[in-house]
């Protein structure tokens, strides 16, 4: 498919420098993501990746080198996610599936083609905790605290397993089968090279305790059934990291997002 067989519809956003627009080819309906910022194009890369790992996504009916054209979720046999996903259990179970497949997915690459992925943990370094105690120069002690803490944080991140992590979790970007068989994300811009208990943190934060406990406990079953344990040293890692990784991306925000709350909670407590 060529970008000219688009038929243009609709414009349903235009943020961070790319343009989404429902659109037709022929009778089929489509999603086109145009980027005007490089760096987001390298969502068309990561869709080709998880289509060659057989990871279940949105399809992808054509690219280039600033946009995608993908099948409409809808005309694909599924549903958009709604805000009552996040308390669902059986949703959040088939979510668990779709995480498990990512993350086995991404255990079978070579060390090498993860090091070239974005990674969220990566941000976590003296010159992005400088940046945060710039923009909160109340918690210039705390951030103090994690710069003294860094080079073992480091030390122990080298030495854990990293996987392929979507990394940019909310129901926005989640679709459900129309018959509640499977569900998937899609949106993968954010799509990089991390940690297990990251994704599971970045999943499990939005939900309600039912749900949460739901997605853990298929999580884990599924996870053991590929002969793959819960892996505590890096959920103790992710705790710190993931909390500075979510400041660090605030800081560069004109207004604090809503999201970076209880990260800031976190590191005030310390």
């Amino acid at each position: 498919m060529e970008f000219a067989d688009v038929t243009w519809g609709d414009v349903v956003s235009d943020d961070d420098g790319v343009l989404v627009v429902r659109g037709q080819v022929g009778d089929d309906p489509v999603v086109v993501k145009r980027y005007s910022v490089p760096r987001m194009a390298r969502e068309i890369a990561h869709y080709r990746l998880l289509t060659l790992l057989g990871v279940p996504t949105l399809p992808v009916l054509g690219s280039g080198d600033d946009w995608l054209v993908l099948g409409d979720l809808v005309d694909a046999g599924y549903r958009p996610g709604t805000p009552e996903d996040l308390y669902d259990p059986h949703v959040a179970r088939l979510l668990a599936g779709w995480y498990d497949q990512l993350h086995a997915a991404g255990e079978s690459l070579p060390s090498m083609a993860l090091a070239g992925l974005y990674s969220e943990l990566d941000v976590v370094d003296a010159e992005g905790l400088g940046r945060v105690a710039a923009r909160w120069p109340d918690l210039a002690l705390q951030v103090a605290w994690a710069q003294d803490r860094l080079p073992e944080w480091r030390r122990v991140l080298a030495d854990l397993p990293r996987t392929l992590t979507h990394n940019d979790f909310w129901y926005t970007n989640l679709a459900v089968a129309w018959d509640g068989s499977s569900a998937l994300m899609f949106d993968h811009n954010l799509m990089g090279a991390g940690l297990r208990a990251s994704d599971v943190r970045n999943v499990t934060v939005s939900m309600s305790s039912e749900a949460r406990t739901a997605f853990r406990r298929e999580y884990v079953r599924l996870a053991a059934e590929r002969g793959v344990g819960w892996d505590q040293r890096a959920a103790a890692l992710d705790e710190p990291l993931g909390h500075l990784a979510a400041l660090v991306l605030a800081s560069e925000a004109d207004e604090t997002p809503a999201w970076a709350g209880e990260s800031l909670a976190w590191l005030s407590a310390r």
